[in-house]
């Protein structure tokens, strides 16, 4: 009989959590479960502790486009990428082609909300929880609350990333509900100020349980993951596309609504907001970069490849093992991965992104006495390039990659990973593969995303400091030139001030934004990242006007090779894709919502 009992519960806790987690907005539409069954569940600690192991589930798992089927990361809609499948979803975003009905990220609105309702379902039902000696204590049950605190204001976090201000629902709505049918986009300052508010209300509860933080719960959040996510908001909300200054270049200046996605004026002391709260994660002495190495593998290259990186992935999505990251960007001609068939290399780097590796001495390739050599365009370079992407003649597996072509009229073969159509940048995406572990094998390999890792801190403390001071030199503690070298040492890079000076550059506030957007952009390349800091920092019509490939010649005559650079693609880049129109389907439903500047308002009665 109590088996019988555990199991209707079971049942009724899985549509529930199904219900909350996966039905979205039209999530909301739904009849709930009767409060009687509700209340039953949620009794049960250990059902409860189900439910918010699900809403974590709806977390970031990877730099792919959501819902992406064909595994092309977020990256390859960038400078950075070039989706080899041609109809992907990133592919939509460099052609232009996409709009509010058919958005690439549309599913994203659904997602967080329905996350967001179950996060509210279980904040109204926790007075039910009871505490079970040997199952959870009061201050376990705390625990679990303090996380669903948090992960409310996270995807409250990722909404405002993707779309500005946003209808802030913090109760469970009913279908037929006047609130959820009528709901308004609340201004970007105040979604800004309820997710500082829920990580306030979370650090606090957090703190008073006084969790381990590094080892049991390691995937989890903390008061350390709260603070940091604070601390990304804040520096978000500071960026120009948020945080602009009157007389700035403004395509919205006259949209009365502009408030619902930007701030209406510009406040030159977000950004020293923004770099106290980061400071304070850093105060925490809790969270450091990963310094460890591995056999022939940096300390960068290991981060990506090991599994516990406690000190530097602050909220990490811990993945189960798999094979398929070798699956989706080995070549296509590389050794079939066992139990899936020939690779597919659905992301390849472009040379846009080659280029922005400095060489070892902190020079720029271009630059006369920096040691680059045209016939070996790869020696010397930032160790972060090996560390991140397959080029002409690497190997892996004993194998030698090759991505050189004969003269057009050359009868003879070309290099066997010299496939139009699939190999066309001339590169392969190596980052988070371990070139030490053979996927023809027996082998998975457990994967950890890091949502959020300390590297990403640093850089964002550095980029506030200097835009809160006109003179990075000013900087009290030298901060911002401490934080870059920071990241970079662990990469093998010279310091600041060492790179500055064999550049010959100035230690200006220009000068260091352009050093930090591209320690950026190398720093974190392929984890999603770049997508947003050049829609943050509004360079995307800038850096989404053409990618180019690398294309390597091999001479007949005398075996040797000749490098050079050619167009792939022109694309598409207009300033109202620096935010995600709301999805047409939830304007259709609700008339209150008012459409992000750009994308034509439409509503069908």
């Amino acid at each position: 009989m109590k088996l019988k009992i555990y199991t209707i519960l079971s049942l009724v806790l899985v549509m529930m959590a199904f219900s909350s987690c996966l039905d979205a907005s039209s999530l909301m539409d739904k009849e709930d479960v009767g409060d009687l069954y509700e209340k039953d569940v949620f009794k049960d600690p250990t059902y409860a502790r189900y439910f918010v192991n699900d809403i974590y589930y709806s977390l970031p798992k990877g730099a792919e486009v959501p819902g992406s089927w064909n595994g092309a990361y977020l990256d390859c809609a960038t400078d950075n990428g070039e989706a080899r499948n041609l109809e992907s979803d990133a592919q939509r975003f460099n052609d232009g082609n996409w709009n509010a009905e058919s958005v690439p990220l549309g599913s994203i609105w659904s997602k967080y909300y329905a996350s967001i309702r179950a996060c509210n379902k279980f904040i109204e039902n926790y007075d039910y929880i009871e505490e079970r000696d040997g199952v959870a204590t009061r201050i376990d049950l705390e625990y679990l609350r303090a996380q669903v605190i948090f992960l409310r204001a996270f995807f409250y976090a990722e909404l405002l990333k993707h779309f500005g201000g946003v209808p802030l629902l913090d109760k469970t709505l009913h279908f037929g509900s006047p609130e959820l049918k009528e709901a308004k986009r609340a201004t970007f300052d105040d979604c800004v100020k309820y997710i500082l508010k829920e990580c306030d209300d979370a650090i606090a509860v957090f703190r008073s349980v006084n969790q381990d933080w590094a080892s049991n719960n390691f995937g989890r959040a903390n008061d350390g993951v709260a603070l940091a996510l604070k601390a990304k908001v804040l520096s978000l909300a500071a960026s120009p596309l948020f945080n602009r200054p009157n007389d700035y270049p403004q395509y919205d200046s006259q949209d009365p609504n502009k408030d619902l996605w930007r701030y209406s004026d510009y406040d030159k002391e977000r950004w020293k907001d923004a770099a106290k709260a980061l400071k304070a994660v850093i105060d925490l002495g809790r969270y450091d970069l990963y310094k460890k190495t591995n056999g022939t593998k940096s300390a960068y290259e290991t981060y990506f490849v090991t599994r516990n990186t406690v000190e530097e992935s602050i909220f990490p999505f811990l993945k189960g093992p798999t094979i398929d990251i070798y699956y989706q960007n080995l070549p296509f001609n590389f050794l079939l991965v066992r139990g899936k068939g020939g690779p597919v290399c659905y992301n390849l780097p472009t040379q846009d992104l080659v280029a922005a590796y400095e060489m070892k001495n902190g020079m720029l390739p271009e630059q006369e006495g920096s040691g680059f050599r045209p016939l070996h365009p790869f020696s010397g370079r930032d160790p972060r390039l090996e560390a991140t992407i397959w080029y002409d003649e690497a190997t892996f597996c004993g194998i030698e990659f090759q991505t050189w072509r004969r003269d057009i009229d050359s009868e003879k073969p070309w290099g066997k990973d010299y496939i139009r159509g699939y190999s066309r940048t001339g590169f392969f995406l190596k980052k988070f593969m371990d070139k030490d572990l053979n996927p023809t094998e027996n082998v998975t390999v457990p994967n950890t995303y890091p949502i959020i890792r300390y590297a990403d801190i640093l850089l964002l403390y550095a980029e506030a400091l200097n835009e809160y001071y006109d003179d990075p030199s000013s900087v009290p503690d030298d901060a911002v030139c401490w934080a870059i070298s920071e990241v970079r040492a662990r990469a093998g890079m010279p310091d600041v001030r060492t790179t500055f000076a064999n550049r010959g550059w100035a230690l200006t506030q220009e000068n260091v934004r352009n050093l930090i957007q591209n320690e950026r952009r190398v720093e974190f390349a392929f984890e999603e990242y770049r997508f947003w800091d050049v829609r943050r920092w509004m360079i995307g019509g800038n850096t989404q006007k053409v990618v180019h490939e690398q294309d390597i010649i091999l001479k007949e005559d005398d075996k040797t090779k000749e490098y050079g650079v050619k167009e792939i693609e022109k694309r598409s880049y207009e300033d109202r894709m620096n935010l995600m129109p709301i999805p047409q389907s939830e304007i259709n439903k609700n008339k209150n919502l008012i459409q992000n500047w750009g994308w034509s308002p439409r509503v069908i009665d």
